[in-house]
């Protein structure tokens, strides 16, 4: 055996025997998704249709990267819906029930499970600033806006 083979590899090279087991920071417990759903006051069938996985991924598969990133992206949420006030009932409350106009009338939960976390805390910091125009425009905005506004008849058109 020559002195190189002998040498050690460098530990950038060497692979780990261990493995990460939450994709997200935090105790094991937080990724359970057990707990979370119980913390939302929500069934696991619910959790799983929000997260956009198989009704069986929270019991057999908890840590599916899907299902976590969304448990992750939804506690984000409700951590700043709770930092603007009322407390944790209140803000769980927005985020399941409220819809929010500017979001085409989505509710928080359903912008998460879209993936459009990031419009939502940038609203939320509009709202955050008391500034209620600062979302960004969505998709359907002008499905927004007929909603919103009556339709229009010819008042202005000179009758024949």
């Amino acid at each position: 055996m020559s002195r190189r083979d002998r040498r050690r590899p460098h530990p950038e090279f060497t692979m780990s025997c261990t493995t990460r087991t939450s994709p997200a920071a935090g105790s094991t417990a937080s990724n359970d998704p057990r707990s979370f759903a119980r913390s939302l006051g929500i069934n696991l069938r619910h959790l799983a249709e929000y997260a956009n996985v198989a009704p069986e991924t929270p019991t057999l598969q908890p840590l599916d990267a899907r299902l976590q990133r969304y448990m992750r992206d939804a506690r984000t949420v409700l951590d700043r819906a709770t930092r603007l006030g009322g407390g944790r009932a209140a803000a769980r409350d927005w985020f399941r029930h409220m819809p929010l106009a500017t979001f085409a009338y989505r509710t928080a939960e359903e912008m998460v499970s879209e993936g459009r976390v990031g419009e939502l805390l940038h609203y939320l910091d509009g709202v955050e600033r008391w500034d209620t125009r600062a979302a960004l425009p969505t998709r359907d905005a002008g499905a927004a806006f007929a909603l919103s506004t009556p339709a229009r008849g010819d008042d202005d058109s000179p009758m024949a």
